[in-house]
């Protein structure tokens, strides 16, 4: 048979077709025999190039011990997962565009623990090096102890009972919690066992001195407890500050009603929406007079002086009227007599010595809810403040529905709660509030929270020791 030479196009197609090209045999054919060297030819593709280059979003984490397991998210979707302390690297790179960013979340954690995260959102210009996640176990179990999240008056056992924007929570020597249940115009008593009844006041806002629903009061905002039994309320639209007896027997301790800042002795005194109230062993009140920007003492006889502020606002520490504070919220007093002061609009922990002396024990006037020593730390809108027996601050950090702890030494730490507002239960970073103001902290450690856009009083469990 004669062959026809085949041109280079058709040799070519014809080598693709039965598969004989780069030293195949088909069937029918011979090996070629080209004395040339042979050609390789790579089958592996380039690698796409990004249209933008990439950065990594790196940091440590701390606090995790055995068996303990964190997930971090960077900007909601790339998942890395730890179970030891030291560096991470997310795998997935940022991409430097003028629109990215990083936000790294804590997407789930063990039980045990609660993770906050530090320098955790930001724009990306170079590789992120400096995201701190801190951990620490989460120690408090957090439940309902009385209300729902419907508002009402109604006395009762537990989630039977209904409050109206408890304010404020004080507890007792045998474990009874008291409320300043605000909107109600009531002050409120809980049983160890979650039995709420109403000591004094009716719906009806009023002024009136007197014994149980006979008594009234305007938008109640602090309470504290003494000794005796005797509750003390600072009667927020009244300008007054009342005292209620065991038996339920109501008095004004000391304001005249009208809006001012005098020292004196029962009615001659003066307040300006008065909100946090504590008392002393002696029996010796103290009031954040929070519009005038003052801590105000009244001993029990009803003497009213200033024992620091300058009435103008401002965040400056020193004695007396050299001291200032920024609308100042929550009091607490320790066996020692130092008072400590939640200072709103400040973001600060404020501590008074009995002479005057006022120091800056933790945060500062820049929002945030980190946790760190002094300065560093952070708060928004802290409120409520209580004190346990070894010194130990225990804050409602309202504006971030947290409850945070504060060491004497000024380190801040969180105990429960997220950023997000809710009504969840649980432990740690699961546990939900809106917008917590009261807390207390009773003899046993066991915390009370008025957690007002609840209508709830919740109740915070340390572990067993």
């Amino acid at each position: 048979m004669k062959l026809f030479p085949l041109s280079p196009l058709a040799a070519a197609a014809l080598c693709v077709a039965l598969a004989a090209c780069g030293g195949s045999n088909s069937p029918g054919t011979s090996p070629s025999t080209s004395s040339g060297p042979p050609t390789t030819t790579s089958t592996s593709a380039a690698p796409p190039v990004s249209p933008w280059p990439g950065f990594t979003v790196s940091g440590t984490v701390a606090g995790l011990s055995g068996g303990e397991t964190l997930t971090l998210l960077d900007n909601g979707s790339d998942s890395l997962t730890l179970t030891g302390n030291g560096a991470f690297t997310f795998a997935a790179l940022v991409p430097a565009n003028i629109k990215a960013g990083y936000v790294v979340t804590v997407g789930s954690q063990s039980p045990t623990i609660y993770c906050s995260v530090n320098n955790g959102s930001g724009s990306v210009t170079a590789n992120v090096t400096n995201v701190a996640v801190i951990c620490a176990p989460a120690t408090y179990s957090v439940s309902t102890f009385a209300g729902s999240l419907a508002s009402g008056a109604t006395d009762g056992t537990g989630s039977a009972a209904s409050f109206n924007g408890p304010a404020a929570v004080a507890t007792d020597a045998i474990g009874n919690v008291y409320v300043a249940d605000s909107n109600n115009n009531t002050i409120r008593k809980i049983t160890p066992a979650g039995v709420v009844t109403t000591l004094a006041g009716s719906a009806t806002a009023g002024s009136t001195n007197g014994t149980g629903a006979a008594a009234s009061f305007n938008g109640p905002f602090g309470v504290a407890v003494d000794a005796n039994g005797n509750v003390y309320v600072t009667d927020s639209n009244n300008n007054e500050i009342r005292k209620i007896t065991a038996a339920g027997v109501v008095t004004t301790l000391a304001g005249s009603g009208a809006v001012g800042s005098a020292d004196g002795t029962g009615a001659v005194a003066s307040f300006s929406n008065p909100n946090g109230v504590a008392v002393d062993a002696s029996g010796n009140v103290y009031v954040a007079d929070s519009g005038n920007n003052k801590i105000r003492k009244i001993t029990p006889a009803g003497v009213v002086t200033t024992l620091a502020g300058a009435g103008a606002a401002g965040s400056a520490d020193g004695s007396g009227p050299a001291a200032s504070f920024n609308f100042p919220g929550g009091v607490a007093v320790d066996g020692a007599g130092n008072v400590y002061v939640a200072d709103v609009s400040n973001n600060e922990v404020r501590k008074i010595t009995p002479a005057g002396v006022v120091t800056t024990l933790a945060g500062s006037p820049a929002l945030g809810s980190t946790d760190s020593t002094g300065s560093s730390a952070s708060f928004n809108g802290l409120f409520g403040i209580s004190v346990d027996a070894s010194g130990n601050l225990y804050v409602a950090d309202s504006n971030n529905n947290l409850i945070r702890k504060v060491t004497p030494a000024g380190v801040v730490t969180t105990l429960a709660g997220s950023t997000k507002s809710g009504s969840a239960n649980g432990i740690g970073s699961a546990v939900s509030f809106n917008d917590p103001l009261g807390v207390a902290v009773d003899t046993s450690g066991n915390l009370y929270v008025a957690d007002i856009a609840n209508n709830e009083i919740r109740k915070l469990t340390p572990p067993a020791p």
